[in-house]
């Protein structure tokens, strides 16, 4: 009976491991503002753990070498980019593998995505659908690049549209 339960440790200890080397990178996205209007200016937070020994390549990241992180939001939503992506300062070296200087981040990385709402997008509850593409790599490895699709709830209130204060009383 030990053996057996010290073999299902190890099993689940092993699939821990193998799903860290797999997916180094876990991401997630959140609104800076729960609710917004048409034409407002908002943020999100997109922010990556990174497994031990791994790293990501920078949004500033030269060409020529690693796929950089790139973040993007999905077409066809009623949100678009109101300016640049701002990450943290990298962490630059040289990279034999590639030949030259790369921009990295390890274990956490926190970028501000700037959005604004469109002009004349519908009220309801939505989700910003954002895009990140990057690439992992350790010593010995890199991963092939790969893009997740985030999303992170926001609530657009039009103009004129009723909604319900915190007493519960209806407003205009």
């Amino acid at each position: 009976m030990k053996k057996h339960l010290l073999v299902m440790f190890l099993l689940s200890a092993l699939a821990v491991v193998a799903n860290a080397q797999e997916n180094p990178v876990a991401w997630s996205a959140i609104c800076s503002a729960r609710t917004v209007h048409p034409g407002q200016k908002f943020s999100a937070k997109v922010s990556a753990r990174i497994s031990p020994g791994w790293h990501i390549y920078s949004i500033t990241q030269a060409p020529g070498g690693p796929t950089l992180t790139e973040i993007t939001l999905a077409a066809r939503q009623p949100f678009t980019l109101a300016g640049f992506v701002i990450g943290p300062l990298p962490h630059s070296s040289y990279d034999a593998n590639f030949q030259l200087e790369t921009d990295t981040y390890e274990r956490t990385a926190a970028f501000r995505v700037p959005i604004v709402v469109a002009a004349k997008a519908p009220s309801g509850a939505k989700a910003v659908a954002i895009d990140v593409r990057f690439q992992a790599c350790n010593e010995r490895t890199c991963l092939p690049a790969k893009t997740v699709h985030l999303s992170a709830p926001v609530r657009i209130i039009a103009a004129g549209t009723l909604s319900r204060n915190p007493t519960g009383a209806q407003k205009q």
